[in-house]
């Protein structure tokens, strides 16, 4: 069984492609500099066509495993497995390469749609920087060269958190602190992991951050494609004549699809509710119980009371 980290997909063909779309959106390398501009300090004074030369490659996609019924290492994958869970992918990795080509920093960027997944987001973020220190063992360092150790982000861009949140950024990282003062403050020694949330609200206030608007704009459930790829391209500076154009395109077009699809099918199942709620209530005139009813209809007798439950509801509106 393979399962994405965004646990909010369902198995919906249209949806999960809808959500590799968004991730193919993500990885878009200017996209990606403006966001480690704003979050990462290493990269904070640098130019956004710098940051972009230092990402090394293309992007992984929904390629590179997490875990997996049996744990192994290959080269810079992230991969692991857990037998109850089946295989879990990374949505994105890549690496960049800065001072010079002396600092090497690992990154894993997250798109999540469901802010209450049952756990809190900010710790399954620093399981997957374990993850991703862990698996440099003999790759990046071995047991007797520790200071080899590559500094790892997990960056969570999180959709529609609750209003008392809305459109925020926060930073989690380790810090020193002197119980009784004399070790030095080596920070490079153990600045070695961080997790980055950002939340995103595009019906509330930006807070005049310019990420938050950018995030909100390419991302936005109000705003046309033409709307959006023309925020992107004037307000700002996300050339459209690429292929990254064509990418946007396909998301806002797979959206649309996504939404008609969910109208229409929430019409029919209020045409399908609306029908049995009308053979229910005329067994009802004839005098039949619930358990006869429910016989006759072929429903069980909880499915016959939540439906007129839903209709007193809605009658009560």
């Amino acid at each position: 069984m393979q399962t994405s980290f965004a646990h909010s997909i369902e198995d919906d063909p249209q949806k999960r492609q809808l959500d590799e779309q968004c991730k193919i959106v993500l990885s878009h390398k200017p996209l990606l500099a403006r966001i480690l501009k704003r979050t990462v300090e290493e990269v904070a004074n640098m130019e956004i066509d710098e940051i972009i030369a230092s990402i090394e490659g293309s992007p992984s996609i929904g390629s590179v495993p997490f875990l997996e019924e049996e744990e192994r290492i290959e080269g810079s994958n992230t991969e692991s497995t857990s037998r109850n869970e089946g295989t879990i992918y990374y949505d994105i990795r890549f690496y960049i390469l800065v001072n010079e080509g002396k600092t090497k920093i690992l990154f894993d960027v997250e798109a999540q749609k469901n802010y209450y997944p049952g756990y809190k987001i900010v710790t399954r973020g620093l399981v997957y920087c374990a993850r991703m220190i862990s698996s440099q063992i003999n790759q990046e360092f071995d047991l007797k060269h520790y200071d080899n150790l590559k500094k790892v982000y997990s960056i969570w861009i999180c959709f529609n958190p609750p209003d008392y949140i809305g459109n925020a950024i926060s930073r989690y990282h380790i810090q020193k602190e002197d119980l009784l003062t004399g070790i030095p403050d080596e920070k490079e020694a153990y600045d070695k992991l961080e997790v980055i949330m950002i939340c995103l609200r595009d019906d509330m206030d930006q807070k005049d951050d310019e990420l938050i608007g950018l995030l909100n704009t390419v991302f936005s459930s109000e705003k046309s494609k033409e709307e959006i790829k023309e925020e992107l391209s004037g307000q700002y500076g996300i050339p459209m004549e690429d292929s990254f154009g064509k990418e946007v395109d396909l998301m806002c077009n797979l959206s649309e699809m996504y939404e008609e699809r969910g109208m229409k099918r929430g019409m029919e199942r209020g045409m399908e509710i609306g029908e049995l709620v009308g053979k229910i209530m005329m067994c009802k005139e004839f005098g039949f119980s619930d358990e006869e009813t429910a016989e006759k209809l072929n429903i069980s007798v909880k499915t016959l009371r939540e439906t007129l439950k839903k209709r007193d509801l809605q009658l009560q509106r």
